[in-house]
């Protein structure tokens, strides 16, 4: 596969410019601009002109257009792109001193979740690399320099383990230096359960990992989360655990969203205690983000506080993660495509509840 801008690593720029003089000199040049350039320049700084001249006939760079640009009353920005013919979106979400960009793995998505809204599109196509990275550079060059893109999320469209060895290759372009630069720490893939990918991904990657739990029993999980069939709860965890031996250090995180009289009793909270126990994970307690035909709703503020204390109380680090971008369909399971008289359309008079 020829691979354009952002998608050559360090290595296969050396290989290509015959230099990692001008490989790292390459990268300082992409690193230094405000935004993605529609076209490759004829020169570059410190790099060969014969050089660059081959380098220009067999490589571009990859192309966002930007459809439409939501902002949020809390400052969340979601980007609807097109990249090559294929619709996605990206999510830039500030926070004190920085800013997290959620970015897709693919087009659609592979699984069928009953709580996100993203399956509604089926599945479409992988998203190359190159293509995830240049999500992560469009929001970043637009963000402010109070609030930085400091962090990555692999949390937008698509099971990232479906689509293993470009998340990988992109979560290498993403930490390489001297550009992108990001910390290992500060990205993050999110899954829903694939068992054959996460074991990969904790194998070959430094990034942090997140699993979408969202129940405490096989019964229930099945029923927001068909695959469970396939790879239920004490296998995931186990594979957590075998990784967690390896490398206590690494970051995982253990996404629960909750929903109303589904997963959000005090058992619940007992039993995803005593799930996680000995486990070095953190919970991200995500309240659902409504969704039409779902048949759940989110749950009380009272009910997620209770949940959150029960189960600090008993030892286990866990945070809320109220909604952001709620109103523009930003938030956790919101990412859908779709305009009126399509499926998945939402009117915004629906969504900020």
């Amino acid at each position: 596969m020829i691979r354009d801008l952002p998608g050559l690593t360090l290595s296969e720029l050396t290989t290509e410019l015959k230099s990692r003089q001008r490989a790292l000199e390459l990268l300082k040049w992409f690193g230094s601009l405000s935004a993605l350039p529609a076209e490759l320049p004829e020169t570059v700084p410190g790099v060969s002109h014969r050089v660059w001249k081959t380098f220009r006939e067999q490589h571009g760079v990859t192309q966002l257009k930007v459809k439409e640009r939501s902002l949020s009353a809390d400052g969340t920005t979601k980007y609807a792109l097109e990249v090559d013919g294929a619709n996605v979106e990206t999510v830039r979400i500030p926070a004190k001193g920085r800013s997290t960009i959620c970015i897709s793995s693919q087009a659609g998505c592979t699984r069928k979740c009953v709580f996100c809204a993203t399956k509604e599109l089926g599945f479409i196509r992988q998203l190359k690399a190159e293509e995830m990275v240049a999500q992560y550079l469009l929001a970043r060059f637009e963000a402010p320099a109070d609030v930085p893109a400091r962090n990555v999320v692999f949390m937008g469209m698509g099971e990232p383990m479906d689509n293993l060895d470009e998340v990988l290759r992109a979560v290498e372009l993403l930490t390489q230096s001297p550009f992108p630069q990001l910390r290992h720490q500060s990205v993050t893939v999110s899954t829903s359960g694939v068992l054959p990918g996460m074991v990969r991904f904790l194998k070959e990657s430094k990034a942090s990992l997140a699993l979408s739990l969202n129940a405490t029993t096989d019964e229930v999980r099945t029923r927001v989360m068909p695959q469970n069939k396939t790879w239920p709860i004490e296998a995931l965890l186990g594979a957590l655990r075998d990784a967690a031996k390896v490398d206590p250090d690494r970051d995982t995180f253990v996404e629960y969203v909750l929903f109303k009289d589904v997963n959000d009793t005090d058992a619940d909270a007992d039993r995803l205690v005593e799930l996680l126990r000995g486990l070095p994970a953190r919970v991200n307690l995500i309240p659902y983000n409504p969704y039409p035909g779902t048949g759940l709703e989110t749950p009380s503020l009272e009910r997620v506080q209770q949940f959150h204390e029960r189960v600090v109380k008993q030892g286990q680090l866990c945070l809320v993660r109220w909604p952001r971008g709620r109103e523009i369909a930003a938030a956790c399971g919101q990412l859908v495509l779709a305009q009126e008289g399509q499926p998945g359309f939402m009117p915004r008079s629906s969504l900020a509840r």
